[in-house]
């Protein structure tokens, strides 16, 4: 059964409702609880169909899609402090995604953006290739594409998705799950790869520590990717 393609909402719906409610005075719990109920409220908004309750799901914790290829993305904080995150891509289960993630990192496109959202305890985002707002970004193919499934859960921390753009397709932006209980990305993100290394995850979490500005949660300091490639 095909997963259905929903916009991308959730974050923008936080964005309104952070306007109201300040999103980091609440505990982890509270605010993942948040940016669940933002998600349904959203995807009741925009759906007239409801989602099928059958979709080809895969759990990484126990059917890790296999691993075709393997990135990095070199990160400096304002501190001066550097790191390098590696990651794994599924490029079986997504072979247009994988292709799309590696030619970037490839040819170092990504060298230069930011990481321009941070919530912690739920995700860091980055990677909008010529916009640092994060709203738009340049895929490898030029515009924006469909993403070939949506079927890994986000029930794992590390894993990596990418971001919706408003007319549902993907271009370069990304994002990192820093905790297991991310099922608010069901069916509306494509998860494509894993930080597989704790090294790798480790700066992953000091990312996720950064201060940010309210109610967009962009960092007051910029957190620039200055490098990206190959592994294999």
């Amino acid at each position: 059964m095909a997963v259905i393609r929903i916009p991308h909402v959730c974050y923008d719906l936080w964005l309104i409702l952070s306007l109201l409610f300040s999103v980091d005075s609440l505990s982890p719990v509270a605010r993942r609880n948040f940016i669940q109920t933002s998600s349904n409220v959203a995807t009741a908004s925009f759906l007239s169909t409801a989602f099928p309750a059958n979709a080809a799901y895969i759990d990484p914790n126990t059917d890790l899609p296999k691993i075709t290829d393997r990135v990095y993305i070199d990160v400096q904080l304002s501190t001066g402090e550097e790191g390098r995150i590696e990651m794994g891509l599924f490029g079986e289960l997504l072979p247009r995604v994988t292709e799309n993630f590696v030619a970037l990192c490839k040819s170092n496109k990504y060298a230069g953006t930011t990481f321009y959202r941070v919530i912690s305890d739920l995700t860091i985002q980055g990677g909008a290739i010529g916009d640092d707002t994060g709203k738009t970004g340049i895929s490898s193919f030029g515009n924006t594409f469909e993403p070939d499934n949506f079927n890994v859960k986000h029930n794992r921390a590390g894993l990596v998705s990418m971001v919706r753009a408003t007319n549902g397709g993907v271009d370069s932006r990304f994002f990192i799950n820093t905790v297991e209980d991310g099922g608010w990305g069901d069916d509306r993100y494509a998860a494509f790869g894993i930080v597989e290394d704790e090294t790798s995850m480790k700066f992953v979490h000091a990312i996720e520590k950064v201060k940010v500005k309210p109610p967009q949660n962009n960092p007051k300091e910029p957190v620039r990717i200055t490098a990206s490639g190959v592994l294999n």
